[in-house]
């Protein structure tokens, strides 16, 4: 038995086109897996993050599930060491190292559990920005053939990975400040228009005034708010679909920022030796038995059944 880090978030692509924004599954075989197929790298300094070993899994209610890796490829210099009687030494090595992490994304409703497999895996925030620049530049290739070609252009993605906060880790955090000295709530475009309703204001801000005024993205500043139950239904019944952004001041007078991963919902699981692919079939399991992984609304169904054949077309021949 080994045990691993697992983090659970809302896997979040929206495409704009002429029509105006349309769902993940729209385009998921013609952009989004392919994308993540693709072998595209994002290089940062001696560092080279890719997306591999990409698959459609099938889960217990025969609900399909897209599960793939992303690797850190880089080179680690070591210099200096311990000896064998405990004398610290210099040395000049260098060793390749590729730790991983591996995703599983459940299709019904783009809800998603990362696994870190090591020490040095890539974190979700170096998943969040490699997956932006993949299918940003594969948009970009299709589209300069496409205007090369007199072709119709693919539409832009705009994608958001954000983590699903547990309203105990939200309540336990809050009460360790002093106070609260603003809450920013950033909303994003939505994967279908119904997924979480807000009510009256926030639904304004999070669709109504984001498309009167063509805006991909919008928020709400709320000024020294108090109410920590309040905070943590909100953030709770938003299951992901809200970046919470807090600036707080601590009991010594500091001030900080708390950001949605630091409150986000993460575990550790134990898994069968140590190699996660051969436990993918448990642990997709056990995230249709959490809460924040079950939860689908009427529009993700919608969406999910109207375009389950584009996901089948992508299983092996």
């Amino acid at each position: 038995m080994s045990t691993k880090r697992m983090s659970v978030a809302n896997f979040n692509v929206v495409f704009f086109d002429n029509e105006g924004e349309k769902p993940l599954l729209e385009y998921f075989d013609s952009i989004v897996y392919p994308a993540f197929s693709s072998g595209i790298k994002k290089e940062t300094g001696d560092s080279k993050y890719l997306i591999m070993d990409t698959s459609i899994s099938v889960d217990k209610d025969g609900e399909y599930v897209f599960v793939g890796k992303i690797v850190k490829k880089t080179t680690l210099e070591i210099k200096s060491d311990i000896d064998e009687f405990g004398n610290l030494i210099e040395k000049d090595d260098t060793y390749s190292t590729a730790p991983y992490s591996m995703f599983l994304i459940y299709l019904r409703n783009h809800r998603m559990l990362y696994i870190e497999n090591q020490k040095g895996s890539p974190s979700l925030k170096s998943f969040t920005s490699t997956a932006k620049y993949i299918l940003n530049e594969y948009v970009r290739r299709l589209n300069k053939k496409a205007k090369e070609e007199g072709g119709l252009e693919s539409p832009i993605p705009i994608l958001s990975v954000i983590g699903i906060p547990r309203r105990e880790d939200i309540e336990s955090i809050l009460k360790t400040v002093k106070s609260i000295n603003s809450l920013t709530l950033r909303f994003l475009p939505l994967n279908g228009d119904g997924d979480i309703d807000f009510g009256g204001m926030f639904n304004t801000v999070s669709k109504e005034l984001r498309r009167a005024t063509d805006a991909p993205k919008g928020e709400i500043v709320l000024k020294s708010p108090k109410n920590i139950t309040g905070i943590a239904n909100v953030l709770e019944k938003a299951q992901g679909t809200v970046e919470p952004i807090f600036k707080v001041t601590y009991p010594d007078k500091t001030k900080g920022t708390i950001n949605n991963d630091v409150i986000s919902e993460s575990m550790q699981i134990s898994i069968i030796g140590d190699n996660i692919e051969n436990n993918i079939p448990t642990i997709m399991t056990m995230g249709k038995e959490m809460k924040n992984i079950s939860y689908v609304s009427e529009t993700n169904k919608e969406i999910y059944e109207k375009n389950k054949n584009k996901i089948i077309t992508l299983f092996p021949k």
